[in-house]
């Protein structure tokens, strides 16, 4: 009888240990999905909406890319990195704010956003291009040959947007001090083929991103993502918190089951 208890008690916690297990999987599951896709929040204007511009420039007329659901989480796209070629093309899609013959655009080093790489002037117009590196020591180039004469720390950078005003918007939110709220959307490329201007048509792959723009800080901007928006390749974002999330949420479960047992032990 003895025994018998044992094998009982074992089959019961093993029982145990597996659904729990298999609820960290449904939770790990469940974070995931959110993570790949998010509510992006976009008014309205007279002007073309952000999902007008990428269904313009799609062939076909019918973008893959959802503007109101695919912006990546904001969470995920503050950083960023250029990927293994060590180049990464900005192409200007358009640009329909009032201040578009002021706004600047370029990147900044994540651990000084005052160290900033101006890429795109005003006078830049739909179709401008910069190609971007950054060397082993840190020394960002432009068109691969142009030292700008400023150091990053390293790889990692975001991206901003200057206006008239002075008035500098960051990539990261939290740098957004004077109104604390997100003014840059991301959206990956899903494969659907694509014709920027004056460009031939080509693939919007996964490694290239969609960054959409409101250029008026809050309460005064209508938020609606269509005032600043270029394509940039070979990058990627360098904060991916989910699955260590969910593995360190599942360890912390499996701990406090096994607290739970020594204790009714």
């Amino acid at each position: 009888m003895k025994n018998k208890s044992v094998q009982h008690d074992r089959e019961v916690k093993n029982l145990s240990a597996a659904k729990t297990l298999a609820i960290i999987s449904l939770l790990g599951s469940s974070l995931i999905t959110g993570a790949a896709s998010a509510a992006c929040v976009t008014g309205t204007s007279a002007e073309t909406s952000l999902q007008g511009i990428f269904d313009n420039i799609t062939q076909g007329g019918v973008s893959s890319v959802n503007a109101n659901t695919d912006c990546l989480p904001e969470a995920l796209d503050s950083d960023w990195a250029i990927t293994g070629s060590g180049l990464s093309g900005t192409t200007l899609v358009i640009e329909i704010a009032g201040n578009a013959n002021t706004n600047t655009f370029g990147v900044y080093d994540t651990t000084n956003s005052a160290t900033q790489v101006q890429l795109f002037d005003g006078a830049a117009s739909a179709g401008a291009q910069v190609v971007m590196s950054i060397k082993a020591d840190g020394s960002v180039f432009t068109n691969v040959i142009n030292d700008t004469g400023v150091n990053f720390a390293g790889n990692n950078f975001g991206f901003y947007l200057k206006t008239l005003s002075n008035v500098t918007f960051f990539s990261d939110t939290a740098l957004n001090t004077m109104d604390e709220v997100d003014h840059m959307l991301a959206y990956q490329g899903k494969g659907d083929t694509i014709q920027l201007p004056g460009l031939a048509a080509g693939t919007w792959s996964l490694n290239e991103y969609a960054l959409a723009w409101e250029d008026v800080k809050a309460p005064g901007g209508d938020f609606d993502f269509n005032d600043f928006v270029v394509l940039v390749e070979s990058v990627e974002p360098t904060v991916v918190p989910v699955p260590a999330a969910v593995w360190l949420f599942g360890s912390g479960l499996l701990g406090m089951v096994g607290i739970a047992r020594r204790r009714r032990s």
